[in-house]
């Protein structure tokens, strides 16, 4: 019997040309949108295509540094950037816009971010 433990790597997430440090969770759902089609003879006759998106999500700390970025103001501008998880053997990357962002200040704990990210992965 093998003593062995597999190590489970971290991964990474980057704006534009550098990594995040200060984020701590990173959630990436994509979706092609496809609904099944029903008829009036048929249940489940077919498929139909759909559009796809991605939606990241994730969440940062604040320091005393300051933000890492100025989340609310790339929600307000609206502009087209790209993010990138790396994972290991594999980078997403990602083409979109940043849709939201909330902050929650709690009593016993540090300022935390939620950011959200809409686009669509690069192939």
């Amino acid at each position: 019997m093998s003593l062995e433990q597999p190590i489970y790597p971290r991964g990474q997430i980057a704006l534009d040309s550098g990594d995040l440090i200060d984020v701590t969770n990173v959630k990436i759902d994509t979706t092609d949108n496809s609904k099944q089609v029903h008829t009036i003879r048929q249940r489940g006759a077919g498929i139909t295509q759909g559009s796809e998106e991605t939606t990241i999500t994730f969440d940062a700390v604040l320091s005393e540094y300051g933000e890492e970025a100025d989340w609310l103001a790339l929600v307000k501008k609206q502009q087209i950037k790209q993010l990138r998880i790396k994972v290991p053997g594999r980078t997403i990357t990602a083409n979109g816009k940043f849709n939201s962002v909330g902050y929650e200040l709690p009593l016993d704990d540090a300022i935390k971010i939620s950011i959200s990210f809409i686009g669509h992965v690069t192939d």
